[in-house]
């Protein structure tokens, strides 16, 4: 974090002292209040000297009070307390012929910790008339309403700022809803930014979650406009750190990191080694497996290459070779559906295994009975521990029982599984629940765009027609989150921009609500507004 960052924002925190809980009586649940201020609201010609006073309805937690305190434009600011009052002094004075915005969020809590009933704001100006233009947007996290989100606002026509390193002309936070607005604005030329405070200091810190803008927005005088929807993303954090290498037997390598890492983008070469397969097991990415040439018991051996995500990482460290053979059988940990699980017509089977297995060709391995079905289909090695059943026709709704026996697989090792026999049992609605809905911009006007709906960790995307509609029409029961996202570069992917050098985000919308679908439940007529395709 810059210096000039934590010397020019608002200095809150001055002068307050630490009050603690009082103890005994009833319980107080009564949120608190604001009775009075001074200016009063849409006072116009307020004194360049004036201090801003905010009464209380009761004694306040004063750190977690001045910590929901936004002013706009943002200016250095003092506070002190006298009881339940609050005076805000400007060290600098506050400038001629300016709007100001004084906004306290929820986040302000009474010395029970109730919180206010909801935001409260107080504009005022020092000309004779208040800036009127307005900027709304809203915040999601894993497409879900982002509350307590910090957003930031510059003016570019103030000149150019490094965006979250340099101090913001006005900030704002999300309610609940991850709604918020900026309001009383001078006509300008505006790039909002959001980011997740994780670590509460009120600024933005490398690895806190943050969505950019899809582009900047012109603000006319007095005019309102739409932000659009922002989506929060994970920075990348720190540099993986390779934190333990163990040999699990002649020709398995363990290496695990202090956090996750992409399998795709990480090669590992080893002197007098050779690497003949890395692979991961789903579920946790912090592990990463190389099967390897038969070792040396006790030979040590170096990295030559250790590349994680375009970054070189140091392991000085020898990796002792063993001489003991892989004895372990592998195992089938899991299975999708689990157990008397749902399936919609079209959905495959997945298998997933202990570990990595030889990728031979599977023939007929469904076990005929009076109780079991044998689907037609093909087998698909999705990863090395990951086998699917793709069947060759929709499921027929009803209950199914398949069995499988699976003793021609072997892992790298060649060691047959501990059981070979396996049996799912799951149910296929008779109907399949749909989504249907148009993307739009806020004009009404219709956008093209992918649409996805997601659920757990499977996500279904379809593309709109050039009225902007879409359909899910085989969907399974379950909660739905439904986004979109313009698809400017046209990759099918949605790309969030980058912070430096700048790079605008793909316009995305999300709807608000999660959507919980019963069998056969039809959703029509949402809409999904992309605020700047």
């Amino acid at each position: 974090m810059s210096l000039l960052l934590k010397l020019s924002l608002p200095l809150l925190l001055l002068g307050c002292a630490k009050v603690g809980t009082p103890a005994g009586g009833p319980v107080d649940k009564t949120p608190p209040a604001i009775t009075s201020h001074f200016p009063t609201a849409d006072a116009v010609g307020v004194p360049l000297d004036t201090q801003v006073e905010l009464v209380f309805s009761e004694g306040m937690d004063r750190s977690r009070t001045e910590a929901a305190l936004f002013i706009s434009p943002t200016s250095p600011v003092e506070c002190s307390w006298r009881g339940g009052r609050l005076h805000l002094r400007f060290p600098q004075g506050l400038k001629f012929d300016q709007t100001y915005v004084i906004t306290l969020g929820t986040g302000a809590r009474d010395l029970r910790g109730n919180a206010l009933s909801q935001s409260f704001t107080l504009a005022f100006a020092t000309g004779t008339q208040l800036d009127q233009g307005r900027i709304e947007a809203r915040a999601f996290d894993r497409h879900q309403p982002a509350g307590s989100t910090h957003v930031w606002a510059y003016d570019l026509k103030l000149g150019n700022r490094r965006l979250l390193a340099d101090p913001p002309d006005y900030r704002t936070q999300t309610g609940s809803d991850g709604r918020c607005a900026f309001s009383r604005l001078p006509a300008g030329r505006y790039r909002i930014v959001a980011f997740a405070d994780a670590d509460a200091d009120q600024y933005w810190d490398p690895g806190e979650a943050l969505a950019l803008p899809a582009a900047d927005l012109d603000l006319a005088q007095g005019a309102s406009l739409q932000a659009g929807d922002l989506d929060l993303f994970a920075q990348a954090g720190p540099s993986p750190r390779l934190q333990r290498v163990q040999a699990l037997d002649q020709q398995r390598l363990l290496l695990l990191f202090d956090r996750e890492v992409a399998l795709a983008r990480t090669t590992v070469e080893l002197t007098g080694l050779a690497v003949e397969l890395l692979y991961q097991l789903p579920g946790d990415q912090r592990k990463l497996y190389a099967r390897t040439a038969p070792q040396e018991a006790g030979k040590s051996y170096t990295f030559t290459r250790l590349e994680v995500e375009g970054l070189t990482l140091k392991w000085r460290e020898p990796v002792r070779g063993s001489g003991h053979a892989d004895q372990t059988p592998p195992a089938l940990s899991s299975t999708r559906p689990a157990a008397a699980g749902t399936l919609i017509s079209q959905d495959s089977l997945v298998l997933v295994f202990s570990e990595a297995m030889a990728a031979v060709e599977l023939g007929e391995i469904w076990v005929s009975g009076d109780s079991t079905q044998t689907p037609a289909g093909r087998w698909l090695w999705r990863t090395p521990a990951v086998l699917v059943f793709a069947p060759q026709a929709p499921w027929i709704p009803g209950t199914h029982r398949v069995q499988g026996h699976t003793s021609a697989l072997r892992d790298l090792a060649g060691l047959p599984l501990r059981d070979s026999l396996f049996t799912l049992n799951f149910t296929v609605p008779e109907q399949a629940c749909r989504i249907a809905g148009q993307v739009l911009t806020p004009a009404g006007t219709p956008v093209q765009a992918w649409v996805c709906a997601r659920t757990g960790e499977r996500n279904w995307q379809v593309r709109t027609d050039a009225e902007g509609r879409f359909l899910f029409a085989d969907l399974g029961p379950g909660t739905y989150r439904v986004f979109a996202f313009a698809d400017r570069n046209l990759n099918q992917q949605q790309d969030r921009g980058t912070l430096e050098p700048f790079l605008p985000s793909e316009p995305y919308a999300c709807h608000p609500e999660a959507l919980t679908l019963t069998a056969g439940a039809v959703r029509e007529g949402l809409e999904l507004h992309l605020g700047t395709p």
